[in-house]
This record gives structure tokens, C-alpha cells and sequence, in this order.
């Protein structure tokens, strides 16, 4: 039998992949170099390649490989609209054009769904149903998902005519309890004791891989004590937050686990996650942030600017505050933290009325000049810093803050009148397999 050049190549290269086959380890290494999409349909090769892609401990290998070699970016931004009744996909703003369609949604069955917070390809949701709200955890590209139990407590709110009435008062002849928020520093009081409003006020999620393989979820309770002063004539509000934690490690809550006072309101249902800790957005001079590897509340300070639309988020390892000044919406103050948390120092200060007319059709114009839905600030190692503005009738642009450049992003329909004017918050989407 005579062998041929051609025949012997073949033999090898069976040979090779008979090896690499063979060889978990060996196959590993080359599938953690892959793209998760393509892993993904790498599940159907066989069932020992849908075990190991399956696996904990490669999904995590492969998100941690994706993170170091800053391969892991984000392919779109999910707005965080309500949905009456989940479609089969989020409304998004696309950042990778090279990404032809998202992964859909259908495999979660939940009424008036939103999305809370987006980690490492975790989304934290909330759905309402019958006046409750369940959260759950979910990772689109795997198509998992965790429904979350918050830890309850009693939930007190005592309206001003329900408290006269116990104390047997007259509502008509006394003085009203409870205010705004923004007006609530004194009021008078026509009754003698305290009173406790306790509510629910948000939840965060915690979650780096490069860190640990598990996430923590942070639900944050207020109560409020309404009391009187010594001449019963002027009423004092004490704030008081509390913090139950739940461990996806040991599957279980720690009830109150923090305790801190503010007397400042803290946007806490909009929870930035960097660096090992949870910040959130305050109008006032400071804020807090939780350091989520030793459980505690620290602060940081907040810069003196306008309280008119805000962003409040994170890019390329910094966070970022944005801030809408003046009438026409398009113009931003943008705001830097330094790493130390000492200050914010002005980064950009941007007008995007003329450039936005560029790319948006004239007839359109009329509108875009007093209207926002929403902003972001992305970055990019190579071109750097952009801030993307959705704007009504479903335009987007992204406009380049290191070379003045703008350009047009491919953005879902989204119409102004149809979701009530109100202005979305983005989420990034990141396809990774991380395991809930």
C-alpha cells in the first residue's frame, strides 16, 4: 500500500484533533479564547463540549479570561422602560454594529418587568404583580434566571387621618403630619407622640467576577421617625436606613446587616456598581456608597451643580455624573470622580444642539430642542469618551468628547407620547456566561 504526501497530513490532523478532543484541559484553553455566542452553539457539538461549557467553573474562567484581556465590552444599552407585558425583547440602543440582534426575553414569564442594574451580564429586574414586586436575576445570553425572596419586614405608614383617629382627633382641626419630601423639615404637630413610617426603597446588586464568583444583593429599607419638639409646635424627621444582604454564595439573607442615618435623599434605586462598591446619586453636597467586601457605608462628596436632569454612572473604571444645563436639554455639564473619592473635578462641558441637527432630519428638529429621554457616557480605549443621547421618535447619537465628532447610533423605536415623556436610564448588556 503506498502512502501519499496528502494522506499523511490528513492522518495528522486527525490525529491532532483526536488530542485536542481528548484533552479537557487542552480543548479548555482553546474554548475560553471564544466568543460566547459562539461557545453558546458549541453546546450542541457534543455532550461532553455541553458539559464543560455548561460548567460553573468554566463559565467563570471564561468571563474572568474576557475581563483581563479587556475583551469584555458592552454590546448594547437596554433602557429601563416598563413593559405592561414583557415583549420579546427590550427596547436598546445598539453600541456593537457588528451585532445583528439581541438575545430574546422569552424565556421569562413576568408581568410589568423593568430592569434595575446591569453586572458582568447579570441584569437585575423587578416585576409587579397584584401591588407586589418580585426581583429576580437574569443573564439573557444563557437565558437563566433566578427569582430573588426579599427578606420582608413590616411596612408602616400611618396617614395623618388614621393616626388623629387612633389618638381620637379631629383631621379638620389639626395640623397635617406628613409633607414632600423636598418640604418635609418642619411641620406642625397637634398630637403627642412619635411616629414611624417604615418603606422599602430599593435594591442593588454586587457582582465581580474577577473578584469572586458570587454576587450580593443589598435591599435597602427606610424609616422614618416623625417627633415633636418640646413645645409641641414643630415636627423633626430622623432618617434612618437599614440594609438586609443576600449571598448567592450561601443562598441566604442577613437581615439588617447595616445601619447608617442620612438626612440628605439618596436616589438609592439607581445603585452604580465599581470597584468593589455599590455609589449612589445624591442632589446635596454628599453621598454614600457601600464597600461591599467589608459591609459598611462610606461617603463621598457630590458637586455643587443645577439639580436638573442627571446621569449617574460609570465608564472605563471611573464614575461619572452628567448634568443637563440651561432650557435646551442639549447642553452638559460632565462631572469626573477622582479614585480616591477626594473629589469631582469638570471633565466636559458639552453643547450638542448644533451637532445633534446633523444627523437628525430636519423635519424632526422642532422637537429635539427641549427634549431628552436619556444619556451615557461610554468609553472606548481607543477613541475615548462619548456621551450617547436618546432623543424622541427613536434617534440616538453618539458624540465623540475627544474629537467633536458625531454620529448616528441605531436605536429601537422609542416614542415620547407613547411611554408618558418620561426619560429612560441605560443599562449595558454584556454577553458573557456568567452563572447565576
Amino acid at each position: 500500500m503506498v502512502t501519499t504526501r496528502s494522506s499523511t497530513r490528513l492522518r495528522a490532523k486527525i490525529t491532532s484533533a483526536e488530542k485536542v478532543a481528548s484533552s479537557e484541559d487542552l480543548l479548555q484553553e482553546i474554548l475560553l479564547r471564544l466568543p460566547t455566542k459562539t461557545l453558546l452553539r458549541f453546546k450542541l457539538v457534543s455532550k461532553p463540549w455541553l458539559s464543560l461549557i455548561s460548567s460553573t467553573h468554566f463559565s467563570l474562567a471564561h468571563t474572568r479570561f474576557l475581563q483581563n484581556n479587556c475583551s469584555l465590552k458592552p454590546q448594547a444599552l437596554f433602557l429601563d422602560i416598563l413593559y405592561k407585558k414583557l415583549p420579546s425583547k427590550f427596547k436598546f440602543l445598539r453600541l456593537n454594529p457588528n451585532i445583528r440582534r439581541l438575545p430574546p426575553f422569552d424565556f421569562i414569564d413576568a408581568p410589568r418587568i423593568r430592569i434595575i442594574q446591569s453586572c458582568v451580564g447579570l441584569l437585575l429586574c423587578v416585576s409587579e404583580s397584584d401591588y407586589r414586586l418580585k426581583y429576580f436575576i437574569c443573564n439573557p445570553a444563557t437565558k437563566k434566571f433566578k427569582v430573588i425572596s426579599v427578606h420582608e419586614h413590616e411596612v408602616i405608614y400611618n396617614s395623618y387621618e388614621y393616626v388623629a383617629y387612633k389618638l381620637g382627633l379631629d383631621p379638620s382641626q389639626s395640623a397635617k403630619l406628613f409633607m414632600d419630601y423636598d418640604q418635609r423639615s418642619s411641620v406642625n404637630l397637634a398630637f403627642d407622640p412619635t411616629i414611624e413610617v417604615r418603606q422599602h426603597v430599593g435594591v442593588n446588586l454586587a457582582f465581580d467576577p474577577l473578584i469572586s464568583p458570587h454576587y450580593k444583593i443589598f435591599s435597602i429599607w427606610q424609616q422614618l421617625l416623625y417627633s415633636k419638639d418640646h413645645e409641641s409646635t414643630t415636627c423633626y424627621i430622623f432618617p434612618t436606613y437599614f440594609i438586609d444582604i443576600y449571598s448567592s454564595e450561601t443562598n441566604s439573607w442577613s437581615a439588617s446587616k447595616i445601619k447608617f442615618n442620612s438626612k440628605h435623599d439618596i436616589n438609592i434605586d439607581r445603585g452604580v456598581f465599581l470597584n468593589g462598591a455599590i455609589h449612589w446619586d445624591c442632589a446635596d453636597t454628599q453621598s454614600w456608597y457601600i464597600d461591599v467586601n467589608n459591609e459598611c457605608m462610606k461617603t463621598m462628596p457630590m458637586p455643587r451643580v443645577h439639580s436638573g436632569f442627571r446621569y449617574f454612572g460609570e465608564s472605563g473604571g471611573h464614575l461619572h455624573l452628567v448634568v443637563a444645563t440651561g432650557f435646551s436639554q442639549l447642553k452638559f455639564k460632565i462631572f469626573e470622580m477622582e479614585e480616591d473619592y477626594s473629589k469631582w473635578y469638570l471633565k466636559h462641558n458639552v453643547h450638542l444642539e448644533a451637532e445633534t441637527f446633523t444627523v437628525v432630519p430636519r423635519r424632526q428638529q422642532s422637537r429635539m430642542r427641549s427634549y431628552l429621554l436619556s444619556c451615557v457616557v461610554q468609553y472606548d480605549e481607543d477613541e475615548g469618551d462619548s456621551i450617547l443621547v436618546v432623543l424622541p421618535n427613536g434617534f440616538a447619537i453618539s458624540y465623540n468628547l475627544e474629537e467633536g465628532m458625531v454620529k448616528r447610533v441605531r436605536c429601537s423605536n422609542i416614542d415620547k407620547d407613547r411611554h408618558g415623556g418620561g426619560r429612560f436610564h441605560a443599562f449595558p448588556y454584556f454577553e458573557t456566561l456568567s452563572c447565576l
